[in-house]
């Protein structure tokens, strides 16, 4: 039934791209076609855009970059789809990866207008759009994204994901530049969970920590006891890296002050402050350095980088209790046995998660020099459409995945979330998606594409397939979702102009190394807080604190406001 829609919606959008000029020159709208053609150019330009009278597709040209597992860019089932469905000849230039981001700025900032494809396809930057968008080396797409029948499939998305996600990569100016991916994720936008080995809590006979307190008394009892029998004192309470997973010092600071932003940003009634020149921030750092001097933190959790991590969560006998991350998946032996426990509540009654709602990504750009900008747009719009946001995770429809309502056995299913209906039953995806064969069903996420919550949560499992590693899985994810301790506000997507971010460029820089320095030295015990306080806020100030701040402030008025 959904594919059929989706067939009807595809179908209204393809008489609309050809009333509006799929088979026409665009001759008298210069805005259209970028540089005026020659004669060449122009019988180019007519063979590129189709014809009206004969129903030839529109060639469009794009830029991708290189992926091993896509096995021919030509011939991919999706790609076969979008030309059927949306009457297209897609003609494709695939880069090599290392340098792709490279020969895209490049191509955009100086390089010939003439050379560039219709459509470049990849994953910008809000600064770099920014960038492109004034060199002019792409165009506005914003009347596109006015016009009901051009935006059919992305006007169905804003109902389906309940947000109007394009606000996210409005540039400065009030423009669209691109089209995005949006993705509704449970798993995504709440990324920093603790995970504590239940066997232990259960031979301690201890309950799920709610505080810091109950926290540090369980991490406590961890390293006072022989949990493993190997008459060793080996045992770790919490575990942390410097790379990825350095997120257990943002999960323990929640409990005292919002510590999820990634740099710091606190916003409370629209105003934009930091975190870090609080004193509950102080006050955070005084519990978490706690835990380092009693040792309930490894010590060399201050140095340990992701590979060292992995190797000692893995030892061939259990010896960490808690860590902190999106999933268990990385304790891989023992993954079964870690369960999810929610946000801690601290000593003044504060208890935030990390919230990173779920935002848009530009990942597709029509350039200066696409005789037939409609028909792109129109190719990004059906790229937004619910079927192919499935189809570009899942591969093929009928081969890797069913919608439920069609699968024969479909009371053998169950879905993995509670207070959701099965969506779709996906076909052996541990192969498909997390395998190293190339494959030629779809883009793989390259591109735009949407899908709502209702999409993942509603994925069907077996009886063998829901896993104890799932259950525990889902149950954290579910924990997180419906606990309610995100911020009421956040400010992680801005979208700064090239004067704002050179104004502060040099002080965030300085700012930002100044807090992680301060921050380690106190929980390796290098430095006394208290003596120290006042002259850190005293340093925050001199290296522009405020200026940075101001500057924020400015961005999130003119997004949010």
């Amino acid at each position: 039934m959904k594919k059929k829609l989706l067939a009807l919606t595809l179908a209204a959008a393809c008489v609309v791209s050809v009333l509006a000029g799929c088979g026409s020159s665009n001759e008298d709208d210069d805005s259209q076609g970028g540089q005026q053609q020659t004669q060449d150019g122009q019988d180019d330009q007519d063979s590129n855009q189709g014809s009206a009278e004969t129903g030839e597709p529109t060639k469009l040209k794009i830029w991708v970059q290189e992926n091993l597992r896509i096995q021919d860019w030509e011939t991919n089932l999706q790609t076969l789809l979008l030309e059927e469905e949306g009457n297209f000849d897609l003609e494709f230039e695939v880069m090599p990866s290392a340098d792709y981001g490279t020969k895209v700025s490049t191509a955009l900032t100086v390089g010939d207008i003439s050379d560039l494809p219709d459509v470049i396809i990849g994953y910008f930057s809000p600064a770099n759009v920014w960038e492109y968008a004034q060199a002019e080396t792409i165009i506005p797409l914003t009347d596109y994204y006015n016009d009901p029948e051009l935006a059919v499939n992305i006007n169905e998305a804003y109902e389906r994901t309940g947000v109007r996600y394009t606000d996210q990569i409005t540039c400065p100016d009030g423009n669209l530049y691109a089209l995005a991916s949006f993705n509704q994720s449970y798993g995504n936008e709440y990324p920093h969970k603790m995970w504590i080995y239940k066997p232990w809590l259960d031979a301690l006979e201890m309950d799920v920590p709610t505080t810091t307190e109950e926290f540090y008394e369980v991490l406590k009892a961890v390293s006072e006891t022989d949990l493993n029998g190997n008459g060793k004192a080996d045992e770790i309470g919490l575990l942390g890296g410097i790379g990825s997973f350095n997120v257990y010092f943002n999960y323990l600071m929640n409990a005292f002050v919002y510590a999820g932003d990634p740099q710091y940003k606190v916003v409370e009634d629209g105003t934009v402050s930091t975190a870090f020149s609080t004193e509950e921030w102080k006050e955070g750092l005084d519990y978490i350095h706690r835990l380092f001097d009693e040792g309930l933190i490894l010590s060399e959790s201050l140095t340990m980088d992701d590979a060292q991590f992995k190797t000692l969560l893995n030892s061939e006998e259990p010896t960490v209790f808690a860590f902190c991350w999106m999933a268990a998946s990385h304790a891989e032996t023992r993954m079964d046995d870690y369960i999810c426990i929610d946000s801690l509540t601290g000593p003044d009654g504060v208890n935030y998660s990390t919230f990173r709602p779920s935002s848009a990504e530009a990942t597709f750009l029509i350039t200066a020099n696409c005789q037939n900008p409609e028909a792109a747009f129109r190719l990004g719009d059906m790229l937004s459409s619910e079927h192919l946001g499935i189809l570009t995770r899942w591969g093929e429809e009928g081969v890797n995945w069913d919608y439920i309502e069609n699968v024969e056995n479909a009371s053998d299913y169950v879905c993995g979330m509670e207070g959701y209906d099965i969506s779709i039953v996906a076909y052996d995806d541990a192969t498909f998606w997390g395998g190293s064969e190339a494959q030629n069903a779809c883009w793989l996420q390259l591109g735009p594409y949407v899908r709502q919550y209702s999409i993942a949560n509603g994925l069907a499992y077996t009886e063998e397939t829901l896993t104890t590693y799932r259950k525990n899985l889902n149950a954290g994810l579910a924990l997180y979702q419906t606990s309610g301790h995100n911020p009421d506000e956040t400010a992680t997507v801005l979208i700064f102009t090239t004067e704002e971010r050179d104004a502060i460029g040099d002080i965030e820089t300085s700012l930002f190394n100044y807090v992680d320095e301060f921050k380690a030295n106190v929980l390796s015990g290098n430095i006394d807080l208290d003596a120290q306080w006042d002259s850190y806020l005293s340093e925050l100030d001199n290296i522009g604190e405020a200026t940075w701040v101001e500057t924020v402030q400015t961005v999130y008025d003119r997004m949010y406001k």
